[in-house]
């Protein structure tokens, strides 16, 4: 029984101290947040010249970004993938760390439930990716993101990106974001 008011107390702990961290930069300004929809075509870069738009080959994306100091943002998201031949859907979330304010680069980590047709499911692999886009301004608190996605099976092989390029792992997205 003090185990689990352990567990309990440790999980408000664990929510609360971020929580109230975040709201102290809020109220000081140093941190903006925005909620934001999007898509992501999931078509290589090699793959695109020459070939007309497929939408069976977009996921749709929803999320919040939090930007700290105008630099730093973590970058949440939702990914859905529609159903395709045998795949009923796929959700996929992902978290991305950046840097920069209007051109921004960083890395980031997603895991995709895929559900089947036949009602089977089941997590994959963790995959890891390189992101790299522009944060137009549009009227307001609005902003435009176009990214630029390069997949990477292994975190291990970021090193092998520069040496080893390959566009076939390269795929567009961009997204609409509202800063409140």
């Amino acid at each position: 029984m003090k185990q689990k008011w352990f567990m309990v107390a440790l999980l408000i702990v664990s929510v609360l101290t971020p929580a109230r961290a975040y709201f102290a930069l809020a109220d000081s300004g140093r941190v903006e947040t925005a909620i934001g929809i999007g898509a992501h075509y999931h078509v290589a870069l090699s793959q695109l010249e020459g070939t007309e738009f497929d939408d069976n080959y977009l996921s749709y994306l929803a999320g919040v970004k939090f930007r700290f100091n105008n630099m730093w943002t973590i970058d949440a998201i939702a990914e859905y993938y529609p159903s395709e031949d045998d795949i009923s859907y796929i959700l996929s979330p992902r978290l991305s760390f950046l840097y920069g304010e209007w051109f921004y680069v960083g890395t980031g980590i997603e895991k995709k439930y895929v559900k089947l047709e036949s009602g089977e499911s089941d997590w994959d692999d963790e995959t890891y990716f390189l992101q790299a886009g522009f944060e137009i301004p549009l009227d307001g608190d609005n902003a435009l993101n176009i990214d630029a996605y390069y997949g990477l099976e292994d975190f291990s092989d970021i090193s092998d990106v520069i040496s080893d390029f390959d566009s076939d792992n390269l795929t567009f997205g961009i997204r609409f974001y509202h800063y409140f």
